[in-house]
């Protein structure tokens, strides 16, 4: 075993992986679980009308509608934006995720740390096809990772390759 100086210019970052994006209809699946939020949000609001003894409850009530419903068209107007952002990269000894629009995260696993992988479906992207897998890392503060918005074939296909690792200690 050396113990090697490294050289940072020579070392493979991060920041220059080439990041597979998501699929397509990944987007659709945010946008309709970010109108779903809202309106239940928008409805439980409406529930202050029937405290009587709170003045002015209209005016407030419609405050806060009028508040939501702009922060509703920003965040739909921002979604492909963070989209765009969000990716994965599989290399030979670990996976990286990227998300995050405002407060980017690059989380990036080792395959030997990995200790669980599982492949999961919610009700919205279920109406889409799309499929998560997630990740569960003993190495890290953040003990699961999930990657979301994978084709049912490409989830089968990240699991199996991982798995693969953790039994043979390699991907063949």
């Amino acid at each position: 075993m050396t113990n090697r100086q490294l050289d940072f210019e020579h070392i493979h970052r991060v920041e220059n992986l080439t990041y597979e994006p998501l699929e397509k209809k990944y987007i659709r699946v945010q946008v309709v679980g970010t109108v779903l939020t809202y309106i239940c949000l928008m409805l439980f609001s409406l529930f202050f009308l029937f405290a009587e003894e709170l003045p002015y409850r209209i005016f407030i009530v419609g405050g806060v509608e009028c508040l939501l419903l702009c922060t509703a068209v920003i965040n739909l107007m921002l979604l492909p934006k963070a989209y765009a952002y969000k990716g994965f990269a599989f290399r030979e000894h670990d996976i990286t995720y990227r998300s995050g629009l405002f407060f980017p995260s690059v989380v990036t696993i080792p395959l030997g740390k990995v200790q669980q992988v599982s492949i999961r479906q919610n009700p919205v992207s279920k109406l889409f096809g799309l499929y998560s897998i997630a990740i569960v890392n003993g190495a890290q503060f953040k003990a699961e990772t999930v990657i979301p918005g994978l084709t049912e074939a490409r989830a089968n296909e990240m699991k199996t390759i991982i798995m693969e690792y953790i039994q043979h200690g390699k991907i063949r």
